[in-house]
């Protein structure tokens, strides 16, 4: 008698609470849905899971008030290949198959016809660190062609610095934005660790400026020699913007430690603001840095 053949274990990278396979209500923003995607990849590919393909596209009402330079809809920022199972073959493994948390499937296996269910950002980089260079050379076989505008530039400047705004909260005191994620950092800051990396190179180092603040509020910095705003269009476009820079100058978001995780390349972080080391042959080039302090050696070496 022939057996028939088991079904394949399916992963599935779930980005909301609220996923209506089509679309999401809210949701995180770029870089912490990315740490789903990621870690779910990452499993897939030790544990030779099929991987569901993620509902990326959301409707967050609030970023269409508070940031009119993205409202983060994620509608064409990738699209699958045949990794991923898509179509109507996905709602019907998500409705077939019982699911099954991803803790549990990694601990205690996961059987045949089964869904293990990815979801938030716990660990942020650590479970698949190492993976690097299949993480970003699969998110650029996904992404679509027109957010890959940052590699059409055969000299990128040496520094990026991202100046995060947006939904970021101005705290009221200095302590507040120091102990609290998701703050707006001072622009002074930015000013004085370009200035202090320019001193160390001695000379004016170009520097690309990137933003989802307004031009007003990034004023100060744009007034600078050799400091021009970079937009690739998208949000995407602007991190893989970031990784191709050989320092960063990190605002205290996630976004920054992709830029800096994708491209290996090292950074500069506010005091208190280096969330996680992301770098894996030098982990000794992402430092904290406050005005006054000295820079490492290695800056002017890699400038």
């Amino acid at each position: 008698m022939n057996r028939s053949k088991q079904p394949p274990v399916f992963a599935f990278p779930r980005l909301s609470k609220t996923d209506l396979l089509f679309i999401r209500i809210g949701g995180n923003g770029l870089g912490n849905l990315m740490f789903t995607w990621a870690r779910c990849l990452a499993a897939s590919q030790r544990h030779g899971w099929r991987m569901l393909w993620p509902t990326w596209q959301s409707f967050k009402p609030k970023n269409w008030r508070v940031n009119p330079y993205d409202h983060r809809t994620y509608a064409d920022l990738f699209q699958p290949n045949p990794r991923y199972v898509t179509g109507w073959r996905k709602p019907w493994c998500l409705a077939r198959y019982r699911w099954i948390p991803e803790q549990q499937a990694l601990e205690h296996g996961a059987p045949p016809g089964s869904v293990v269910e990815f979801r938030g950002m716990d660990d942020k980089f650590a479970p698949f660190r190492d993976d690097h260079e299949r993480v970003y050379g699969e998110l650029l076989k996904i992404a679509r062609p027109q957010h890959l505008e940052a590699f059409s530039d055969p000299d990128p400047a040496p520094i990026a610095i991202h100046v995060r705004r947006g939904d970021f909260v101005q705290r009221t005191h200095y302590a507040d934005m120091m102990n609290t994620d998701n703050s707006v950092l001072p622009l002074e800051w930015y000013i004085d660790a370009l200035q202090a990396v320019r001193s160390v190179t001695g000379r004016a180092t170009p520097a690309y400026v990137f933003s989802d603040g307004t031009g007003d509020e990034l004023a100060p910095l744009l007034a600078l020699p050799a400091v021009r705003r970079m937009d690739f269009g998208s949000g995407l476009g602007d991190m893989l913007g970031l990784s191709r820079s050989r320092l960063l100058i990190a605002s205290g978001s996630t976004f920054s430690m992709w830029g800096s995780y994708l491209g290996q390349v090292p950074a500069i972080w506010h005091p208190q603001k280096l969330l996680q080391h992301v770098l894996i042959e030098h982990p000794e080039r992402e430092i904290e840095w406050a005005p006054g302090g000295p820079l490492p050696d290695w800056v002017a070496q890699l400038i």
